[in-house]
């Protein structure tokens, strides 16, 4: 699935109304197809099949976690 086309199919995706009676768990039940095909486009699969994170993903060089570890590790 194409970046357009994922898209697409998050703008099919109906989005719970605060007046509606719809938990987490029904929404996720309802469209549970749907989210699987995003998450599956914007997950990144090595050649030996395992996910992975690409070099380029900013997350990779995110450093607010670093003290929090630093501070777990001393304790």
């Amino acid at each position: 699935m194409d970046k357009k086309t994922n898209h697409e199919e998050m703008d099919k995706m109906p989005i719970p109304q605060k007046k509606e009676e719809t938990t987490f768990t029904d929404f996720i039940n309802k469209n549970k197809e749907l989210l699987y095909k995003i998450a599956k486009s914007n997950t990144v699969i090595n050649e030996s099949g395992l996910t992975v994170i690409p070099k380029d993903d900013p997350w990779r060089d995110e450093e607010e976690w670093d003290k929090m570890y630093e501070d777990l590790k001393k304790k």
